[in-house]
């Protein structure tokens, strides 16, 4: 829990004085636990490692020095470009990466290995069990954090933690994060694990019944002290969330929790039903009594100046992709990029493309593009499988993750909230905790 809760409490890993020493300490524990020793054994798990595997190879390619007629070859732009942002445009040395910002790549390859590397730990560990215990970490760091993000937001103005003052003009910051949407991914992935663990202990709970017939030992074990922080965790996540007056995280997790539904309606017609519904009312319901509605409506009503700056956005990346079409600028330089390609007015420079694939494509080029959409295919297809086999009440925490992991990929079409660390290492465990294997023995229960 360290690896999630250090990052996002130092503003969301947004220095490279907390992101460097996560993504290290990511990478040093799946080496210690030897998982790249086990790649080869692990048949069903070798159609998500090797694309992740691949996506790691290339932001190290990327940031390594070459000589320069390969790099003219592979990026033909990228001498003009260089040129045009250096202060002697006549340097042409012999050697240079083909990322346009040697250092802007390292420290962006950093947190995308360390990321992948705490999947795998974390795949590995979650293997021999603490499943439970993960996702009530998650749940309590949410409930904290989104305490936090209620009170500041109440009182401490453009101050994080009521004293560092962030340094952009715009959106107020929210929680420990300098942007509201980047809480939100956070939250969108962390509320629906925490919903599914509800359900998994509803399920238990049902299933006692029959052990007692007295109605007040059922409502103890329905409402138990564990199941109420868990529901309370919910709330304030949701309500977090709906304060932060994120639309893109809103109408993500929304879209992604109808989906769910959707998809779950095979275990949820034998009655399952009325307890996910009831979930949703009470951990909705406390949420929404959190929130400011006025302003709520007032962010949704006007989302066309929205819309419009972002599609002023995604039309000055488009000559980026086209220039750089293989393999990109380099992963992180996308803002020293647009010091060159921005066209629209200079009054804000454009840092961030506010669609997350479109921005890996104009950093990686087709070969990021193309890796992405390989261990995108294969993770959801080792979710499905998963989930078909687990008929133990683990079935709702790998809904829950599964759901938070689509919210996020959703929302990615208009943020680009996984560059942060955090985000990034939650979205590693959510993916551990969604596709992990479990031992035999432990496959038709749930031991809490």
């Amino acid at each position: 829990m360290l690896l999630l809760l250090w990052p996002l409490a130092a503003f969301g890993g947004r220095g490279a004085a907390t992101a460097i020493p996560f993504s290290v300490s990511c990478i040093l524990l799946a080496l210690v636990l030897r998982f790249p020793l086990a790649v080869p054994r692990h048949g069903s798990f070798r159609a998500l490692d090797l694309p992740l595997l691949g996506i790691a190879l290339l932001t190290v390619v990327q940031a390594v020095p070459a000589p320069r007629a390969i790099v003219d070859v592979v990026s033909p732009h990228d001498a003009a470009v260089r040129g045009a942002l250096s202060l002697d445009p006549s340097a042409a040395p012999a050697w240079l990466p083909l990322s346009i910002d040697g250092q802007a790549t390292v420290w962006a390859a950093l947190v995308a290995i360390g990321a992948i590397a705490l999947f795998f730990a974390a795949r590995t560990v979650l293997t021999s069990g603490g499943v439970r215990q993960t996702v009530r970490g998650i749940s309590a760091i949410g409930l904290v954090v989104s305490g936090v993000a209620i009170a500041q937001a109440a009182t401490a103005g453009r101050k994080i933690y009521w004293f560092f003052p962030t340094e952009y003009e715009g959106p107020l910051p929210f929680g420990p994060f300098v942007n509201r949407n980047h809480f939100a991914t956070w939250t969108i992935m962390a509320a629906p694990v925490c919903l599914g663990y509800i359900l998994a202990r509803a399920g238990k709970a049902k299933a006692s019944h029959a052990e007692s017939a007295n109605p007040r030992t059922r409502l103890a074990r329905l409402a138990d002290g564990r199941a109420l922080w868990l529901t309370v965790a919910g709330a304030a996540m949701i309500g977090a969330l709906l304060l932060s007056l994120s639309r893109s995280g809103i109408v993500s997790l929304a879209g992604a929790t109808i989906a769910s539904a959707l998809l779950l309606r095979p275990r949820t017609s034998s009655g399952r039903g009325w307890w996910l519904a009831a979930a949703l009312i009470v951990t909705v319901g406390l949420g929404v009594s959190r929130a400011d509605l006025p302003a709520l409506a007032d962010r949704f009503t006007r989302s066309g100046s929205s819309v419009e700056n972002r599609v002023r956005i995604w039309r000055d990346t488009l000559p980026v992709v086209r220039d750089f079409w293989l393999t990109g600028t380099g992963v992180g330089t996308y803002r020293t990029a647009m010091l060159y390609y921005q066209r629209s007015e200079r009054v804000v420079q454009f840092n961030q493309a506010h669609n997350h694939y479109l921005q890996a494509t104009a950093e990686g080029g087709v070969v990021l593009l193309a890796l992405i959409a390989c261990a995108s295919v294969a993770l959801a297809r080792l979710v499905r499988q998963r989930m078909v086999t687990d008929t133990s009440g683990y079935y709702w925490i790998r809904a829950g993750a599964a759901t938070g992991l689509l919210a996020v990929a959703l929302q990615s079409l208009w943020e680009t909230g996984l560059v942060m660390p955090a985000n990034a290492g939650l979205a590693a465990v959510l993916a551990a905790v969604a596709v992990h294997e479990r031992p035999p023995a432990e496959k038709s229960i749930f031991r809490d």
